[in-house]
């Protein structure tokens, strides 16, 4: 549940399991495996991967002889998966060179189609002779004709096609040189009685000449581009019967912002490129950048597994907690059978009330469900309880919701992941829902509107799973004004006393409305958002038309001297991407008695180990984080550090 890419491609085993054990509650499986070009958005852990991992297994299983014809996809589908995460050539691409970037990325599916296609005809890696044994004698030639397709995009990686043709140094170089020198001297004298005389004429001559002979070699650099990667496909779609290619190219947000402009522009020669090839691609919400080339609904169709999607398909607000409490039991179900584990009576004390409980804290994302049954697990086995009782669910609840609130902090401390006025947000909604909790102590404070022009203002919040946006386009009681209904983290709700309803008599009143509460924060996000500066003692925010003195900006506070800190706009582009800004959150808020791993840092973000490893030492050079082995276990540890260095741009 926590880390579904964690399964190799090769493990074709646990693909199995995972084809068995995947719950596609929401129907989507047949959506993705269909001729259509998609985007797939959500918030991380929301379930992509596992998504994508399951349509990738639907397209092997394609390939059998008793595949259904109508169960998608059709037979003999082609998947390949990229992972862009993963993909280091391409991070490694200087900004200017456009043709080397899309030959790093071709070259990574080139790499993909060869793989896949020897997990679908494992005899392509072996003796010909072999070929008879796992193929019927009449599809002998198709694998022969395939074969060759395979050497053939070999070849191309090794030589490619000419696309740069430019004059290397210098390999030969003569050079011939010639002198010649001439002197002479003449000397004569002539005696008389009336007029002696004496002559002498010297001359000197001399010649050189120098012949040099330079010769050229010519290197010819080649590139792999989209067009060579559609022609690959097209021979195999010939000779191999393939019906239709769907190409996965998954973690899209991993990439810089300028990275992801740059790879749309390669997006969209293959899209509608009418070679039988489809495009799937998935993103974080709110954090891929299309820029112009490509258009939602026309080039690429949305598909999204977010929770306000969920509750727009349920119709109602109820509907969906059912729905979520349902979809949270069987996927707890569907794993514990998957893996011959004892039934659910058997391992929970109150299986329908953890159902719930489990279904409030995930809210849609299967990596909190992971998260929280974990630590229950983990902290059941620490006494002499056989089953996992209500108050091991309750812990783990809590550490789940405490893990994405350090993230958040870690993040904004200083402002280095994050613009600090994040914490101040979060900080004035939380406050302003104790508030009205303490009014009316008997009516739950869980849930809040917000008017949609502040939308972007609780993004952040929405990405750290702090707060939970359930629908669009709700009014309250009092007002017409269209208005957007979040829910505050259930762990975030239990630790403070708020309560927890979902009475749409209770969570429309007017009461509930944040707006004015946000309201001293709407600076950070305008167009024309005036820089500020906040004081790290005192707190105090200074805009910076208030520290302007005699023509010159004060950069200290101006109250108790301490050096302030710039808070960033809004909507100025970060330097980190949303998985990185996870990472400083995660181990930033951590103190060095804490001993956290890269192991933890992983799990709780989502990510993987050797992300955290790499980022974590680029991180320690500048002096964000710190990092020490431990002495027992032989390994790193990580935890907050200073922030007397410059942050480092991200190199992804």
């Amino acid at each position: 549940m926590l880390r579904t890419d964690y399964i190799s491609l090769n493990d074709t085993e646990r693909l199995g399991l995972l084809a068995k054990y995947y719950v596609d509650y929401f129907g989507l499986i047949p959506e993705v495996l269909s001729d259509t070009d998609q985007l797939i958005v959500g918030r991380r852990g929301t379930g992509k991967t596992t998504l994508f991992y399951r349509a990738f297994v639907g397209c092997m299983q394609s390939w059998r002889n008793d595949h259904p014809e109508h169960i998608a996809p059709k037979q003999r589908t082609l998947g390949i998966y990229v992972d862009l995460s993963k993909c280091q050539y391409i991070e490694d691409v200087a900004d200017t060179d456009f043709v080397a970037f899309e030959h790093a990325f071709v070259s990574d599916v080139c790499d993909a189609i060869t793989e896949q296609l020897t997990r679908f005809w494992p005899a392509l890696a072996q003796e010909p002779g072999y070929f008879s044994k796992l193929f019927k004698a009449a599809e002998s030639n198709q694998v022969a004709e395939v074969r060759g397709v395979l050497d053939g995009i070999a070849r191309l990686l090794r030589e490619g096609l000419p696309r740069v043709i430019d004059r290397s140094s210098a390999v030969d170089f003569k050079e011939s040189s010639g002198s010649t020198q001439t002197k002479g001297a003449e000397l004569g004298a002539t005696f008389s009685e009336g007029d002696p005389s004496i002559a002498a004429k010297l001359n000197e001559g001399r010649t050189e000449s120098r012949a040099s002979e330079r010769s050229y070699t010519t290197r010819t650099s080649y590139r792999l581009t989209v067009a060579d990667i559609l022609r690959i496909l097209g021979d195999l779609r010939e000779k191999a019967g393939i019906s239709a290619t769907y190409l996965f190219i998954d973690e899209f947000s991993a990439l810089s912002t300028d990275l992801q402009r740059r790879f749309s522009t390669l997006l969209k020669k293959l899209l509608g490129s009418h070679a039988g090839v489809f495009i799937k691609l998935s993103a974080i919400t709110d954090k891929y950048a299309l820029g112009s080339a490509i258009i939602l609904q026309r080039d690429l169709f949305e598909l999204s597994l977010d929770l306000d999607a969920f509750v727009e398909r349920s119709h109602s607000l109820n509907d969906a907690m059912e729905g979520l409490a349902d979809y949270s039991e069987k996927i707890v179900r569907s794993r514990l059978s998957a893996y011959s584990c004892p039934p659910p009576d058997e391992i929970f004390e109150e299986p329908g009330e953890t159902y719930a409980l489990l279904s409030k804290s995930a809210m849609g994302v299967p990596r909190t469900l992971g998260i929280v049954l974990k630590q229950s697990w983990s902290r059941s086995r620490q006494g002499s309880a056989r089953k996992i009782r209500k108050s091991d669910i309750s812990f783990g609840i809590r550490y789940a919701s405490t893990a994405y609130l350090n993230q958040l902090l870690g993040a904004a401390r200083d402002g280095v992941a994050i613009p600090s006025f994040h914490e101040d947000m979060w900080n004035a909604l939380l406050t302003r829902a104790q508030a009205e909790k303490t009014k009316v102590p008997d009516v739950a404070a869980s849930h809040f509107l917000i008017l949609v022009r502040n939308e972007q203002m609780l993004s952040m919040l929405n990405m750290f799973f702090l707060v939970h946006l359930l629908t669009k386009g709700r009014t309250t009681k009092k007002e017409r004004s269209s208005r957007n209904l979040y829910c505050f983290d259930f762990g975030v709700c239990e630790e403070n006393n708020l309560g927890f309803t979902t009475d749409k008599n209770v969570i429309r009143q007017q009461r509930f409305a944040y707006d004015d509460a946000l309201t001293r924060f709407e600076k950070y996000f305008g167009v024309t958002a005036e820089a500020t500066f906040r004081c790290p003692q005192c707190g105090t925010i200074y805009a910076e038309s208030e520290l302007i003195v005699a023509g010159t900006q004060l950069m200290f506070c101006p109250r108790d001297r301490a050096d302030l800190v710039s808070q960033q706009s809004a909507d100025s582009r970060l330097q980190y991407t949303e998985e990185e800004t996870k990472i400083i959150g995660s181990i930033r808020s951590a103190a060095r008695e804490d001993q956290v791993f890269a192991r933890q840092i992983a799990d709780d973000v989502g990510c993987y180990v050797q992300k955290v490893a790499k980022f974590g030492e680029r991180l320690e050079k500048v002096g964000v984080v710190k990092r020490e082995t431990h002495p027992t276990e032989n390994k790193l540890f990580y935890y907050g550090g200073s922030t007397s260095g410059s942050p480092e741009t991200s190199g992804t």
